[in-house]
């Protein structure tokens, strides 16, 4: 992952993106210490995320049962660990997995969870990791002909001949399509409205990217963004302009990729909200200081976290959920 040399260079932290409480002792236990109270833990999500709450919830001594739509887990890690240079991620997963099992948490997978299936389980903690989905609807017309990132990397979609991806996430999602698409023989063209592109890439992972994708001769286009895209018999034509105002010019392409980060896929949490104690919302004060959560009246407290609140990484899930749990 190269995670805790990239935040020592560029934050003076040796941060593990595996393990939150790396670099954190002070506040965040490599033991897991026991809770005062058994409680019954209901999870939704089987990501990093999901899995590390769980894991947690397990050494604390609860009762956790994990529900997880796919028939595997992983979350967005499995799309991670296409890339065969990055494919040992899936690590991140397999540990909890098996630490799951060493402690009892219960997970159920190809199951759906509505509301009514979590209320069934009386739970006393509901955790809501659904993640998120790819947001491609950001054009003034035409979102409905673009391709997310996740559809080349999972490969739902095959990679056009001439593409553009228009990366105004800049994370790992763009450049690993990028990377898909021109080791399948593709032109790509990789174009973001920043000075820099990819600045959530930081350097140990951006170099193996770069020398794939200059090899194979990727163009970089930065300061400029995708408008509208509109199609021209087979192909499909961005409309292009510039945050600095003044340029409207046209290209044709393919293929056109729409790289914008996620949405959060919270529609259970706000099903859920009406039954929960704390309103769904976290004391953040109380957080930062370690301390419990405040409980109040109705039939369990209700979390939701990472990319189920919003876009996160991966070092953000596992830490969100160490902390919370």
């Amino acid at each position: 992952a190269n995670y805790c040399l990239d935040r020592i260079y560029q934050g003076g932290m040796a941060l593990c993106t595996h393990n939150a409480a790396t670099g954190r002792e002070e506040t965040m236990p490599h033991d897991i210490p026991k809770a005062a109270a058994r409680k019954k833990v209901v999870i939704i999500g089987a990501g990093p995320a999901g899995l590390e709450a769980a894991r947690v919830a397990g050494e604390r001594g609860h009762d956790v049962v994990v529900f997880e739509a796919a028939s595997q887990p992983g979350g967005q890690i499995l799309l991670t660990a296409q890339n065969q240079r990055r494919r040992e991620m899936i690590g991140i997963i397999d540990w909890r997995i098996a630490e799951c099992e060493r402690l009892g948490v219960k997970v159920s997978y190809d199951t759906w969870a509505e509301a009514e299936t979590v209320r069934d389980e009386r739970p006393d903690v509901v955790i809501v990791a659904t993640g998120g989905l790819p947001h491609t609807e950001i054009l003034k017309e035409g979102s409905d002909l673009v391709t997310s990132s996740w559809d080349i990397i999972s490969g739902d979609v095959k990679p056009g001949q001439n593409v553009l991806i228009y990366d105004d996430a800049g994370d790992h999602a763009g450049l690993q399509a990028a990377e898909v698409i021109a080791k399948a023989g593709g032109k790509v063209e990789i174009m973001t409205r920043d000075r820099a592109f990819a600045p959530e890439v930081m350097a140990m992972n951006l170099v193996p990217y770069m020398r794939e994708l200059q090899k194979r001769d990727a163009v970089f286009t930065v300061t400029y963004l995708v408008k509208a895209v509109r199609r021209q018999g087979n192909q499909l034509v961005a409309v292009i302009g510039s945050d600095y105002g003044g340029i409207h010019k046209e290209q044709t392409h393919d293929q056109i990729i729409v790289n914008q980060g996620t949405r959060p896929n919270a529609d259970l949490y706000f099903a859920l909200l009406p039954f929960s104690k704390n309103n769904g919302a976290v004391d953040y004060e109380r957080l930062i200081a370690g301390q419990p959560q405040p409980d109040g009246e109705g039939q369990f407290q209700l979390y939701r976290i990472p990319d189920a609140v919003d876009a996160r990484k991966t070092h953000a899930a596992v830490y969100d959920a160490l902390r919370l749990v």
